[in-house]
C-alpha cells in the first residue's frame, strides 16, 4: 500500500503479510520530506478500513524498536494497543561496534513521554513540562489518551541543538 504525491513519487508505504487472519505490517516508511504530515496514519487507516471491509481479518499487528518512542506514540495515537515486548538472544553481533559520532550523541530532536496526571490536577503536568524545558525541550504536542493519561511530545529548542 503506498501514498503517491501529485508529482507521481511515493510519499510513504506500508507492506504487510497475512498470517492466520492477522495482517502483520512488516514495513512502514514515510519519506523524510513528508514526515509529520499524517501520511503513515492515512496509510494505516486505509489498511484498517480494508481489513474491516474484507471481514475475515482479526487484527493488524506491527512492531518497532524499543527506543523508537516516536513510532510508539504514533501507534498509540492511532488507537493501537501495546500487547507484548519481544526479546531476542543474540548469537553474534550484527553491527560493528564503533564510537558514537557527535551527531549521534546530541540531544534527540523529539522526546516522547507518557504522563499520568492522576486525579490531583494538571499542575503536576506543568511541573513536568517545566523540567523538560530546563533540559532544553519545548512542549510540541499533548495527546490525551484518557482522562488522566497523556502522551507528551517535546521538541528540542533550536539553541540547544
Amino acid at each position: 500500500m503506498a501514498a503517491i504525491g501529485k508529482d507521481g513519487k511515493a510519499m510513504g508505504l506500508l507492506t504487510y503479510l497475512l498470517d492466520r487472519g492477522r495482517w502483520y505490517i512488516n514495513l512502514g516508511y514515510t519519506a523524510p520530506e513528508h514526515r509529520r504530515k499524517h501520511i503513515h496514519t492515512a496509510l494505516f487507516k486505509a489498511l484498517r478500513d480494508k481489513g474491516r471491509q474484507q471481514g475475515n481479518i482479526v487484527s493488524i499487528d506491527c512492531r518497532t524498536h524499543v527506543n523508537n518512542l516516536a513510532a510508539q506514540a504514533a501507534f498509540e495515537a492511532q488507537g493501537r494497543t501495546k500487547e507484548f515486548i519481544e526479546y531476542s538472544f543474540r548469537l553474534k553481533d550484527e553491527v560493528v561496534v564503533k564510537e558514537p559520532t557527535a551527531e549521534e550523541m546530541r540531544m534527540p530532536e523529539y522526546l516522547v513521554e507518557r504522563f499520568d496526571t492522576g486525579s490531583d490536577s494538571l499542575k503536576f503536568m506543568q511541573a513536568f513540562i517545566n523540567e523538560k524545558a530546563a533540559e532544553g525541550y519545548a512542549l510540541h504536542q499533548a495527546i490525551e489518551r484518557s482522562t488522566y493519561q497523556w502522551v507528551l511530545i517535546f521538541k528540542r529548542e533550536p539553541d540547544r541543538a
